[in-house]
């Protein structure tokens, strides 16, 4: 019993290694397709970097477990690689886009999912599909692209959907300057309810 004991130890060590380097050769794959499009469009890169990170300092003040952070941080570094499919006379175009240009690029967000479904792994990473595709979801039923409402949205999804827009307008865009502080907050605080879970702005204000 004790020499089972021991075997079967042994092999969840080695299960352990391999399912670390499958998470290391997921990481590595998600920043080849970032700098993909980072030779498109410099800011995409960047800002799902940075989008993962916050993603992960929120599961990290939940105290959400080791596996549910990852989850997320990984989902933040793929939400936005559908962009690898959006034209770049719009993706890199300065100014206001056109209600076409616009419609087009909402497509990024059914591509990453067309893209990341074609990989799945395991049940993890299909959790990590639905949270990544699903950043642009609204609280209320009128966000894309599958229409999602309230907690039909994964928790992972709405707290990637502030993570998302609190980085998009606190940043300098070759358009556009960084909106202060206060005003980001308000619109964050504004959306608690219609664009956003209200729980999850509670606590990403909170932050």
């Amino acid at each position: 019993l004790i020499q089972g004991g021991i075997n079967y130890l042994e092999q969840l060590e080695k299960i352990k290694k391999i399912a670390l380097k499958l998470d290391h050769s997921l990481i590595d794959f998600a920043k080849v397709l970032l700098n993909t499009i980072g030779a498109k469009d410099h800011y995409t890169e960047e800002h799902s970097e940075r989008v993962s990170k916050f993603a992960e300092k929120f599961g990290e003040y939940l105290g959400l477990e080791n596996k549910e952070i990852e989850t997320l941080r990984t989902a933040g570094l793929f939400h936005d690689i559908g962009k690898i499919g959006i034209r770049d006379s719009v993706l890199q175009k300065e100014g206001k886009l056109t209600p076409e240009e616009y419609k087009h690029i909402q497509q990024h967000v059914e591509i990453t999912h067309h893209i990341l479904e074609k990989i799945h792994m395991s049940e993890d990473f299909k959790q990590i599909t639905e949270i990544a595709c699903s950043h642009h979801e609204k609280y209320d039923g009128t966000g894309y692209y599958r229409h999602l409402k309230g907690e039909e949205i994964p928790f992972g999804g709405r707290i990637l959907a502030v993570s998302d827009v609190f980085d998009a307008i606190t940043s300098k865009r070759h358009y556009r300057d960084k909106m202060p502080i206060e005003k980001v907050i308000d619109i964050i605080k504004n959306g608690a309810g219609s664009h956003f879970d209200p729980l999850v702005v509670d606590k990403f204000l909170d932050i």
